[in-house]
């Protein structure tokens, strides 16, 4: 019997398994498929829909035209629109989180191999999440470092300041060449104490130096829009596997719902008109998706509402919108009666209230001056059940979408409407794309460690050779490639109990996975 530190790449995937029954479920169906197959099975043909998706495609053009210019706008909505899924498992910002970047390549295999004819790959990113949330919209995040027993990869490199870290992704203001010069002199402080290598640091000043300091990136109004036009030049810096390869362009997935609800509300035939204010449909809606992940927690909500003092951080998800303060924060909200009309109400972290009247005007006015935020739920409801995309989810999101359509179609058909209930059920929910990696970076001490986009450039990017090899690998290699990832998911014990538990699991991805996964080896950039 192997000791706890020579435990095997698959003793701990099977700890994840424990604890994550679809990833136990995934490798049981496809553990043995060939990475690049199982990612064409992602891309579902589209289905018929409760509503037309013709204006999706003008919120998806309206959002890129005026950061990217007409061609990518058009392309990305012409491609989106002929697909039947879209990507929902990012966060906004810039992205240098390796399960969500390299995710996004293995989503792509169809278009990186030519089976697929699209010169664009959407996603679709939920901004309702603080700065220095698991993904660090805040700065950089950096693989290439010498584990130590006392220190977690990946490294945390930040660009905005400490005071803006819980500042909503979607509503943070862009970065100012100030933040871009600390950034520099961390690097450099980093390398003089040899907490990542000189390669590693001409790789982060090359990018903070030419992707996050030219005039086009800092003159935009929101880091959104920064986001956006950076994580299209690391893609392009990323991938060498042809002359023109694809563009990938992360979009606000609520940005995209407020644009949508401007219509939506004011059309009482559709899906969300009559969720909002039909009051019977409504509050069996609120019932049955009470405790439901992404959606709210009806009791804690109210607990949160009525409890003297601050409120303590309990997790009471939010019902339909999230309140924004004036420090950019999310506030959690309830629907409550007072004298005849209904609210939205809360409390922020602070304590103070906020109250704003549910109806059709003040909602879309709220939604304008980004008072109100789309919930999870409320994003769904427009794209996916609305006007039938199938979204590609992370190890959570297969549960918590199939809870809500199977509770939306059965809400409907006491209703009576049969006819749309049906259309709701046949959409795919348990779409799963994420605790998998295709390229990996050696470490020290015989491990291989999981590789970023600062790993891939700095190892000269991605070629065709490197795709053939990544997307041959097992659906279940790829697992293995993700356990830095998958195990925290996972809220494994290893990671709650154990000093040095990345060093074991990355020399057990290395006994495994040696040979077999493409490696992102340094080499200078000058």
């Amino acid at each position: 019997m192997t000791t706890q530190s020579q435990s095997s790449a698959s003793e701990y995937l099977e700890m994840v398994c424990q604890k994550l029954p679809v990833v136990k479920n995934i490798l049981n169906r496809f553990g043995h498929m060939p990475l690049g197959v199982y990612a064409e099975r992602l891309n579902t043909p589209p289905c018929p829909s409760v509503q037309s998706r013709d204006d999706i495609r003008q919120a998806v053009f309206g959002q890129i035209y005026p950061v990217l210019g007409k061609d990518i706008a058009t392309r990305a909505a012409n491609d989106l629109m002929a697909a039947g899924t879209v990507m929902t498992t990012t966060h906004l910002g810039i992205d240098y989180f390796a399960n969500s970047v390299q995710g996004n390549l293995i989503y792509g295999a169809g278009i990186f191999t030519g089976r697929r004819k699209e010169t664009t790959i959407p996603i679709f990113c939920f901004g309702n999440v603080p700065l220095n949330s698991s993904t660090f919209a805040r700065g950089l995040l950096v693989y290439e470092s010498e584990l130590g027993n006392s220190r977690e990869l990946p490294l945390r490199l930040p660009i905005f300041p400490d005071n803006e870290k819980r500042t909503m992704t979607s509503l943070a203001k862009p970065f100012t060449i100030a933040m871009q010069q600390k950034a520099l002199k961390k690097t450099n402080a980093w390398k003089k104490k040899n907490l990542i290598s000189k390669t590693t640091a001409e790789t982060i000043v090359s990018l903070l130096e030419y992707e996050y300091a030219i005039d086009a990136v800092l003159n935009q109004e929101s880091y959104a829009a920064q986001a956006m036009i950076v994580n299209r030049m690391l893609g392009k810096r990323m991938l060498k596997t042809s002359e023109h390869p694809p563009d990938i362009v992360y979009l606000e997935i609520e940005k995209i719902t407020a644009i949508l609800l401007g219509k939506d509300l004011n059309d009482e035939n559709s899906l969300a008109y009559r969720i909002f204010f039909n009051a019977t449909l409504r509050d069996t809606i609120i019932q049955h998706l009470d405790g439901c992940p992404g959606c709210w927690h009806a009791n804690t909500l109210k607990n949160r509402d009525t409890a003297p003092g601050k409120p303590d951080g309990t997790a009471t998800g939010t019902i339909f919108f999230w309140g924004i303060d004036d420090y950019k924060r999310r506030v959690p909200l309830l629907l409550k009666s007072i004298k005849g009309d209904f609210y939205l109400c809360g409390r922020d972290d602070r304590g103070d209230s906020f109250t704003m009247n549910f109806n059709r005007n003040e909602l879309i006015q709220a939604l304008e001056k980004q008072k109100l935020l789309p919930s999870l739920f409320t994003c769904f409801l427009l794209i996916c059940f609305a006007r039938g995309f199938h979204c590609v989810g992370g190890v959570f999101q297969g549960a918590y979408l199939t809870w809500m359509k199977t509770c939306l179609a059965d809400c409907l058909k006491v209703q009576g409407d049969t006819t749309n209930a049906e259309m709701i059920k046949e959409i795919t929910t348990n779409l799963y794309q994420d605790g998998m990696l295709a390229f990996m970076s050696p470490g020290q001490n015989n491990e291989l460690l999981p590789a970023g986009p600062i790993e891939i450039i700095q190892a000269g990017g991605i070629n065709r050779d490197d795709l053939t090899k990544a997307f041959g690998l097992t659906v279940t290699q790829a697992h293995m490639a993700g356990l830095f990832g998958s195990l925290k998911d996972a809220d494994a014990q290893i990671t709650r109990q154990q000093s040095g538990w990345q060093h074991r699991v990355a020399q057990a991805c290395s006994r495994e996975l040696s040979g077999k996964v493409p490696l992102c080896k340094p080499c200078p950039i000058f």
